[in-house]
């Protein structure tokens, strides 16, 4: 094709979506005429409820006041010491079919499992996070009334405060 072909082409088309544009091949299209301004304008339900005041026209109190400032980003509490996360954890599978394998099986035994991964811990499943080793023990020895063996506490990680 040459380049006096594809400008001749590029040209027609841009004339019919012009044409199409204008509203001026709606009986060939199908499309009702009534869908453009003005005429959607003169179909809308109660226009007169909106009131539109100009800034002059408001209260001095109002045009007074200043202007509204952002609020203060809330205040993180104070960390009195470092924060551990504990885990009850099993895994790490050898692939992703196994950990698969794993969590359908807890799922029939009731017990809700969350996939987790870390660089030491890859493809590991999660049966729930606490904040200390205790809560995590007592967690363990409920899920092993239930039926799971492999199951470890784990300290996931350690944050410590900020320095002020």
């Amino acid at each position: 094709m040459s380049l006096k072909n594809l400008v001749l082409a590029l040209l027609m088309v841009n004339l019919g979506y012009f044409c199409y544009s204008q509203g001026w091949l709606d009986l060939l299209t199908g499309e009702d005429a009534a869908q453009r301004e003005p005429e959607r304008v003169s179909r809308q339900v109660n226009p007169d409820a909106i009131e539109v005041t100009p800034i002059t026209q408001l209260s001095p109190t109002a045009a007074a006041a200043p202007p509204e400032t952002e609020p203060a980003p809330p205040q993180e509490p104070a960390c009195a010491a470092t924060r551990e996360e504990w885990l009850v954890y099993m895994g790490p599978y050898a692939s992703q079919a196994l950990s698969d394998k794993k969590k359908t099986e807890l799922t029939a035994l009731g017990i809700t499992s969350t996939p987790i991964s870390k660089p030491s811990h890859k493809l590991g499943l999660t049966l729930g996070q606490f904040e200390s080793e205790a809560q995590a023990r007592e967690a363990l020895a409920v899920f092993a009334k239930k039926g799971v063996k492999t199951a470890a506490v784990l300290l996931w990680t350690t944050v410590d405060c900020p320095p002020n």
